[in-house]
This record gives C-alpha cells, sequence and structure tokens, in this order.
C-alpha cells in the first residue's frame, strides 16, 4: 500500500469523518472500509469498498442505492477539497462478500 505523506493527510482525521459519515448512510450499507493510497495515476486517493445488503444490491435498486452512497460520501466528506483524495466506489452484497471472504471487505 503507497503511504501519502502525513503532513497532506491526517489518517485520524479520515477516520473521525468517516465514522460520522456512515451515520447518514442508511440501513442499506452493511459494511463500509476503506484504503488511502496512490491510483493508477500516481494520485493521492481514497477507495471505499462498501457491503450493501442483498435487497439494497439487486439489480433493480442497486443503482439508486449506489448514487445515494456515493453522493452522501461525497457531501459529507469532501475528500477531494479537504484532503486532494481522488474518490473511487465498489460495491459487494452481503451475498457476495460471503462467498469470497475477502478480508478487505470484512
Amino acid at each position: 500500500m503507497a503511504v501519502i505523506p502525513t503532513g497532506y493527510v491526517s489518517q485520524q482525521q479520515i477516520a473521525d469523518e468517516i465514522d460520522r459519515a456512515k451515520q447518514k448512510l442508511g440501513p442499506e450499507v452493511v459494511r463500509l472500509k476503506y484504503t488511502v493510497g496512490l491510483d493508477t495515476s500516481d494520485e493521492p486517493a481514497i477507495h471505499f469498498r462498501i457491503v450493501l445488503t442483498d435487497a439494497a444490491a439487486k439489480w433493480e435498486t442497486l443503482g439508486e442505492v449506489a448514487s445515494r452512497v456515493e453522493q452522501t460520501l461525497f457531501e459529507e466528506l469532501r475528500p477531494n477539497e479537504n484532503w486532494g483524495l481522488r474518490s473511487y466506489f465498489n460495491f459487494r452484497s452481503q451475498s457476495e462478500q460471503a462467498e469470497t471472504h475477502d478480508l478487505a471487505w470484512a
């Protein structure tokens, strides 16, 4: 994992802000994890891994739920403005996570 100089980003501040923002995401979000590092262009980034309920991850509702979650995180965190971080979002259902046992998402 890439290291972002602490002069630019306070890891504790990000953690505190994300904990606060989680409360506004709604019951569809089962878990939210993230990492701060570099993206494929070597730009500072925050990568969100979001586990949704199976109902929220259905094709009929996924677009609306994902847009709402992304918008809430953008508005609450303002990662580019506050920390100069590009935001990336990945979503998974509870069932998918249970099948993969991916520790990065646990």
